[in-house]
């Protein structure tokens, strides 16, 4: 039923030219954009990572050859170790913005450890001097005991620990990345692996590498990265630096694995679990001097893939294959080299009612997706840092149906395009790290969709408040004569940013930065958007006060935001059929005005407490609907809303084997009238057209909590971890005292009628346990095998992420499930 259009920059040919174009583009353009970096400031990359590097020497100054130096973060558990050469000198690349420890060890002298900061692409140089040990003993030299405070640090953000997450990912880890940055206190988690943070509707940034990676990375939209191939994740949801811009509800930094920092070596690993749930994965990478390659391969299939929306999992077969690929080099000591490539495919079966089922619908989505990222960093003096990159990544999406589908038979075929070119500048010096930069986007979005009605009934009359009725729109179309939409167009955004935190008086540490952004779609607008973050610390408590203020401008989802914005959708709009008036109405950008406070304690010497609390002021709420009973979601604006929360964290560093963290949100949602962009198409459409109407958006979690316990048995190999969540419940769309009769009637499975509480209007509260364990079955220099075994929902507990929600649907959560694995590592 779609009319099949010729789509640019479709093949994989066609791809690489262009790409190829830009990088050569790059390399030409790269003296000019120097010049300019140097002279105006103006210049943006999101470089998420910087270098550590040292010199190791005696107390006569002479080098010491062959010291072992570890660089570790005790909160998220990453570690990366180096040897120094015979000039005594290490190097530590691709290091996260983070704090850490640097331990020095060599036979002869007390171990040396200090702390330090990275927070810039600067490399920071250190100087280790080791004492000569006359007895066996280890002396240990701190310059700084802040290691588990951020001292520095205005922004709210979450530190993951990947290690000891990677292993509790289920029978599916390569769809896990979703999971995993759940556990970041403000996320609420949805249906098909959406997440939101802090009230905001799936605006929700990727940054891989430095690249952001802006599209939907639900699982009905797209496949996400393998959180098995990231090095480091952090969730940043408060006081965003200007840096950052387009979905900005929370910034998921991601660092990928490096074949710089690993012998030669690979993994491969074998996941099995319920509903028929199998996943493969094989990794492998090293450095040959100053090349360095990593490459990660997976797959999966399951038949539960989505949230269904009754308690049978009817039609809910899902594959997927993703690959990675990080190839690094360094000609010299002053350039870095990295290209990133990715691709992922999913093919799947959208989930039926029973009424469906029994129909006989078949309808599937395929998805592919593909990115190549390039980067060049240049280091110029002790001070100065400038990174060059291109990028480009396509997305594509297809829906199919059949004849027996109901309500209606509904046809996709979309592709959302993003390529352009990032340059920054990094200076460090008079007590000032200061960072500016551009970037310039042009973003290809084409549409092909149509449907048509197979249950008539389905599609009633619409009646005003006065009772009057009105036929239908929908009912005019056919299986011969469809709703048809096609449409395409190309968008650009120019930003620029600069950014500076220095230290006015000791112990205080100021981020000011300011954003502009040029953004044209299917709206022209432009908006500055200032940042101003302070920190300060009492050192003899160790405590951090941070307070901040984010000015944010989000441009609304490019996923089918031109059949939101067009007139042939808006002629079905029940507010357009009742006044006669079709009013086509842009889905304009999100605009907020963010204000927090924060502290952060030390409280023991393995532990810190985090709290926040958080106030946004919103103007074009973004949220999404959905287009009839079709799946496709697309993107709507509502005039204001408003989200307020409180947030408590408590992280522990590793001790005796032992680490974990916990954490509880407090959070209200939400939205005034009316709809001011893109459709509405529900039956509240009359309330939601009058303006002043306040209502708690569909991800409105009044409270969440989480915890998860882990144990290491060092010796053995054995771990094991033993976790949980509560949701308080998302609004749903019922009337009080509804019976069970009268749900019923409706054609709810009445097995859902306990899991509403009708009189709160909410679904009920949850609590989900988890549980995994793993050892190490054989462990030699060359050759590793181990063997896990993951239970998610201990309980087997029934519970809904939503019900009848305005924007949302309902979707019924996984019951209870298990899984094992086995890994085998080689080198």
């Amino acid at each position: 039923m779609i009319i099949k259009r010729q789509e640019a920059g479709a093949s994989v040919r066609v791809m690489i030219k262009k790409f190829l174009a830009l990088i050569a583009g790059t390399m030409l353009m790269q003296g000019a954009v120097f010049s300019v970096l140097a002279n105006t400031t103006n210049t943006n990359h999101q470089s998420t990572t910087g270098a550590v590097t040292g010199q190791v020497m005696d107390e006569s100054g002479s080098v010491i050859a062959g010291a072992k130096v570890v660089l570790s973060n005790s909160i998220t558990g990453y570690q990366t170790k180096a040897q120094t050469d015979e000039t005594g000198a290490f190097k530590f690349l691709n290091v996260p913005f983070n704090n850490y420890k640097v331990h020095v060890e060599v036979e002869g002298f007390q171990a040396s450890e200090q702390a330090v900061d990275v927070h810039s692409a600067v490399p920071l140089q250190l100087t280790v001097q080791m004492k000569v040990s006359g007895v066996k003993e280890v002396v240990t030299v701190t310059t700084d005991d802040t290691h588990m405070v951020e001292g520095d640090r205005a922004s709210s953000d979450t530190d993951l620990n990947t290690l000891m997450l990677s292993k509790q990912l289920g029978a599916a880890p390569s769809r896990g990345l979703q999971a995993m940055v759940a556990t970041a206190p403000g996320i609420v988690t949805d249906d098909g692996q959406r997440i939101h943070a802090r009230g905001s509707e799936s605006n929700v940034q990727t940054v891989i590498n430095g690249i952001p990676v802006t599209e939907a990375q639900s699982a009905i939209f797209s496949t996400s990265i393998d959180p098995r191939t990231a090095s480091h994740v952090e969730v940043l949801t408060g006081g965003i630096p200007a840096e950052f811009g387009d979905k900005l509800g929370a910034v998921i930094n991601v660092n990928t694995k490096s074949g710089l920092d690993m012998p030669i070596s690979g993994e491969i690993t074998a996941n099995i679990g319920s509903f028929s749930t199998g996943d493969g994965a094989a990794s492998f990478g090293g450095h040959l001097k100053k090349f360095g390659w990593f490459t990660a391969f997976s797959a999966s299939t399951s038949h539960r893939y989505l949230d269904p929306p009754t308690v049978d999992n009817f039609h809910n077969i899902g594959r997927t294959a993703s690959n990675l690929t990080a190839l690094d080099f360094n000609p010299s000591n002053n350039d870095q080299f990295k290209v990133t490539m990715m691709f992922g495919g999913a093919n799947l079966e959208v989930p039926n009612r029973l009424d469906q089922e029994l129909a006989g619908q078949d309808q599937r989505q395929r998805q592919r997706n593909q990115s190549v990222f390039a980067s060049w960093q240049h280091i110029h003096s002790q001070t100065m840092v400038t990174n060059l990159s291109a990028f480009f990544r396509t997305a594509k999406g297809e829906l199919f149906s059949n004849p027996l589908s109901t309500p209606v038979a509904a046809f996709q075929d979309r592709g959302l395009t993003n390529y352009g070119l990032i340059g920054s500048f990094s200076y460090v010096g008079h007590g000032h790290t200061l960072k500016a930069g551009i970037q310039y986007t042009r973003t290809p979005v084409r549409e092909n969709f149509s449907f048509y009605p197979t249950d008539p009934n389905a599609f009633g009359p619409i009646q005003d408040e006065n009772g009057s009725l009105f036929p239908n729109p929908v009912l005019q179309f056919s299986a011969s004569n469809p709703f048809t939409f096609n449409n395409e167009r190309t968008g650009r955004t120019l930003s620029g940013f600069v950014q500076d935190r220095f230290s006015p008086f000791k112990n205080l540490t100021l981020d000011l930065g300011v954003r502009f952004d040029d953004y044209k779609l299917l709206i022209h607008e432009r908006a500055a958007s200032p940042r101003i973050g302070l920190a300060y610390l009492a050192p003899k408590t160790q405590t951090v006060f941070r307070l901040s203020y984010n000015r944010l401008f989000q441009p609304p989802p490019a996923e089918n935001l031109l059949l939101a914005s067009s007139e042939e959708a808006a002629r079905l709009s029940p507010l357009a059929v009742i006044t006669g008036e079709i009013a086509v109405k842009p889905v304009l950008p999100d605009k907020e005005h963010v204000f927090e406070a924060g502290v952060q304690q030390q409280v023991t010497k393995f532990a810190r407490l985090t709290l926040s609390a958080y106030n946004k002021q919103i103007r074009n709420f973004s949220d999404k609907d959905q287009f009839f009973d079709t799946g496709v979601i697309f993107p709507v604006a509502i005039f204001a809303g408003r989200v307020t929360g409180f947030e408590a964290r408590l992280d522990t560093a590793e001790w005796r084997g032992l680490s974990g963290f916990a954490s509880y949100a407090n959070s209200r949602a939400f939205g005034i009238t009316p709809i001011v962009g893109g459709l509405f198409l529900g039956e509240a459409v009359g309330a939601l057209a009058n303006p002043g109407l306040r209502f708690p958006n569909d991800h409105d979690e009044r409270n969440a909590g989480q915890f998860q316990i882990n144990y290491t048995h060092k010796k053995s190999g054995w771990w094991t971890s033993f976790g949980g969540r509560y949701d308080s419940g998302v609004p749903v769309d019922a009337e009080p005292g509804t019976t069970l009769a009268q749900f019923v009637s409706e054609g709810f499975d009445p097995r859902l009628f306990n899991e509403i509480d009708f009189e709160r209007g909410r679904v009920k509260p949850r609590a989900i346990f988890n549980f995994s364990t793993g050892v190490d079955l054989l462990r030699n220099e060359r050759v590793g095998v181990s063997a896990a075994l993951d239970v998610e929902n201990i309980t087997n507990k029934l519970f809904l992420y939503n019900f009848e929600s305005v924007f949302s649907g309902t979707h019924v959560g996984p019951p209870r499930q298990w899984s094992g694995r086995i890994t085998l590592k080689f080198k």
